[in-house]
């Protein structure tokens, strides 16, 4: 009998020290529950699966933040992941859309000014391109997916595969594309400007495109200190406007044209590329652009 009490009693001491040991593990404020081995949130690949080291960064390019991590990755992981994240540093894809002899031209024109622009936006560090610039901290306890992932991280395109993380420059694609000026969009020009609602730094006629279609390629983000950014133009990097041909070239994503096209038609200023007849719609002289140094309102932002 008094064997049976002893065992009692001591397995209820063990009991409560099981009991014990549990709460104060699982209690949130103790700092060993927070050396369990394991990554939140983490997807199912190799690469999303190691802890590491907690990164900090300031102002510091993409393509140095993925450097640093994939160095750290290698190393807890005994380099079983040599590459947690592949950059793709390829520029974005342009492709010309409707064009023809007499476009061609042009349109390479306004491509080779962009490609020399994506060099600029780069090294200053653009929103999209990997020289952007990251500032925050990457919690080694944390998916690199959603560290990475998300506002304020460069704008780059990111995809998780077996393989990697990998990201490269957003967008992917663009498309040169015309639009074929619509003589009433001379007269919503003209309206925009006696009412000083016209892009400062377009051209007349390229600011009444912008505002009757909502293209957005036209500004870019860079970076503005730490913790900012902020918008810049860059109307003659993405536009084109060629007044012989009566035409605007625009580059822009597919989705964009998309809906500029929808646009143009609701209000009644889409033309028609194959219908676009030598001669066809010609601006009046009462539509028609003024003649460079005309009288004309002040401009505003």
């Amino acid at each position: 009998m008094k064997m049976k009490r002893k065992t009692i009693i001591l397995l209820a001491i063990g009991t409560l020290m099981l009991i014990g040991l549990s709460v104060w593990l699982w209690n949130p404020w103790n700092p060993a529950r927070f050396t369990r081995r394991g990554v939140a949130h983490q997807l199912p690949y190799k690469w999303d699966s190691y802890v590491r080291p907690d990164l900090q960064f300031t102002l510091e390019p993409m393509t140095s933040v993925v450097a640093k991590v994939n160095a750290v990755i290698r190393d807890v992981s005994s380099n079983a992941v040599p590459e947690a994240i592949k950059l793709d540093t390829t520029p974005t894809e342009i492709v010309k859309v409707g064009s023809n002899s007499s476009l061609d031209p042009y349109m390479d024109q306004l491509i080779a000014h962009f490609r020399e622009h994506e060099k600029e936006m780069n090294r200053r560090g653009a929103e999209g391109f990997e020289g952007a610039r990251f500032t925050g901290t990457l919690d080694g306890h944390h998916s690199l997916w959603c560290t990475l992932v998300g506002p304020g991280n460069g704008g780059l395109h990111w995809e998780a595969k077996e393989d990697a993380l990998h990201a490269s420059r957003m967008p992917r694609m663009m498309e040169c594309r015309p639009y074929h000026i619509a003589d009433d969009l001379f007269v919503r020009m003209n309206q925009q400007r006696a009412k000083n609602r016209y892009k400062v730094g377009a051209e007349p006629i390229v600011s009444a495109l912008i505002y009757e279609t909502d293209i957005y390629s036209w500004s870019i983000m860079l970076p503005d200190g730490p913790n900012g950014w902020r918008s810049e133009f860059r109307y003659d990097k993405v536009f084109k406007y060629v007044p012989d041909l009566k035409v605007i070239l625009a580059v822009t994503t597919p989705e964009e044209h998309a809906k500029a096209e929808k646009k143009l038609k609701a209000s009644g200023l889409w033309i028609e590329p194959e219908t676009k007849d030598k001669g066809h719609n010609q601006a009046s002289e009462a539509t028609s652009e003024p003649a460079p140094g005309a009288a004309s309102s002040s401009p505003q932002g």
